[in-house]
């Protein structure tokens, strides 16, 4: 099985758009909404990405 950049992971994109998202509300102070929220979402979205995926990442 082939294996892809890490580049084409949805998986580590969703993932680094999270952190980036989570480092802009710190810094300015406010959250969109509630980290509990942001963090299931996170979740489902993490598994649902999962669910789809059948290449690793090199």
């Amino acid at each position: 099985m082939n294996a892809k950049k890490w580049y084409a992971s949805k998986t580590i994109w969703t993932n680094l758009a999270a952190l980036t998202a989570v480092g802009v509300q710190a810094a300015v102070g406010t959250s969109v909404m509630d980290p509990a929220l942001q963090a299931a979402l996170l979740a489902v979205t993490n598994t649902a990405l999962r669910l789809f995926t059948a290449e690793p990442v090199a």
